[in-house]
């Protein structure tokens, strides 16, 4: 995603931090100043701030290892002020996997309160107080605040995303228990609904205490709401159709010592602009797209193997669009060989996936 750069990788994935959070740098000098905070306090206070956003990486790591265990990766993990978010490579293929990919996070959330709970007991005021015994002179006050305002705000997390909306994990729970009778499309149609009421239900409550914050939070869970149901959609319908029934099959083959001006010559017979390239062994080795390519004029005469993309991605014609497009959505495949029994029969361009989505859309 634009706007973020990576500070870790943990269990195999990258962990990005987006842009946003160099914000909180002045907005935490202003409060600071406002609420005239001792340097002290301003240091605990920045350590809850990473505590927190710990504990967020943390629920966002639970979806991603419960998610793994059903063959589904993550893409990477973002994290952002107001939360973090997982992205996965793919919805897992049954409802009640979803389910607990979705009460994973949650669940971190409330082990993590669970632990935090015997220190809040045993090392502050509420353990000294009951057993009479007086606060130590050397530990902080603030220490006494960290700990359950650390547990208390773990706890907030999971309830607060157990609201049934997306983009919170509690829509996605509604939508895996009503996909079990429904089916996705369906259930993520009904899920979006709800979402929408309480995103309405946040803005006008918002309006009438004046806390415009809740307009934010509303605009964007209705937002993420129809886009969560837009790409279901479109998942639904890439399912719906076959490689064989979109793919190129007269396609032309170029060879590493061949001119680009070749490509261009079949573009303007046939459209195609995606070409696998074979190396001098006879084996595909790469591929060349004329519609990434820049100031093409000047390199009609340029050689094959000084432009064209290492790597070559298959796909048999029977698989689904669905298939197709995850391999070029996550494996920076812009053109897949399709093959048959045979070997090679066909190529399939990117753009022809969605060209063929949009006129199935324009004419139902």
């Amino acid at each position: 995603m634009r706007g973020t750069f990576k500070i870790a990788k943990l269990f195999g994935i990258p962990v990005m931090l987006h842009w946003s959070f160099l914000l909180l740098v002045p907005f935490g000098v202003y409060y600071s100043q406002a609420l005239e905070l001792t340097g002290q306090e301003v240091q605990w206070w920045s350590l809850l701030s990473v505590s927190v956003v710990t504990c967020i990486l943390f629920h966002e790591i639970g979806h991603a290892l419960i998610a793994k265990r059903y063959g589904v990766e993550t893409q990477d993990i973002i994290l952002f002020p107001i939360g973090g978010m997982a992205r996965l490579n793919r919805l897992p293929d049954k409802p009640v996997q979803e389910l607990l990919v979705a009460l994973a996070g949650p669940m971190m959330n409330v082990l993590i309160a669970a632990l935090l709970f015997p220190f809040f007991w045993f090392l502050t005021r509420p353990y000294l107080v009951l057993h009479d015994i007086p606060s130590p002179e050397n530990i902080d006050d603030n220490f006494f605040l960290f700990l359950p305002l650390l547990l208390f705000l773990n706890l907030l997390l999971a309830v607060f995303n157990l609201i049934p909306a997306f983009p919170m994990d509690g829509g996605r729970i509604l939508r895996a228990l009503l996909s079990i009778k429904w089916g996705r499309v369906k259930a993520t149609k009904v899920a979006v609904v709800i979402g929408l009421v309480v995103a309405v239900g946040l803005t006008g409550l918002g309006v009438w205490l004046g806390r415009y914050s809740y307009l934010f939070i509303g605009f964007f869970i209705a937002y993420t709401a129809i886009r969560e149901y837009s790409w279901v959609k479109t998942e639904h319908l890439l399912a719906s159709y076959k490689v064989a029934d979109v793919f190129l099959r007269d396609h032309l083959v170029l060879s590493l010592s061949d001119v680009l001006q070749k490509a261009v010559d079949a573009f303007e017979i046939s459209g195609q602009q995606g070409f696998i390239v074979f190396g001098e062994s006879g084996d595909p080795v790469g591929t060349i797209d004329l519609a990434e390519m820049t100031e093409l004029e000047n390199k009609r005469t340029a050689q094959v193997k000084d432009y064209y993309k290492n790597g070559f991605g298959k796909i048999k014609a029977t698989a689904t669009l669905k298939e197709a497009n995850s391999m070029m959505q996550h494996g920076g495949h812009s053109i897949l060989g399709v093959v048959g029994e045979d070997g090679l029969i066909g190529v399939l361009e990117e753009a022809m996936v969605w060209n063929h989505l949009s006129s199935e859309n324009a004419t139902t």
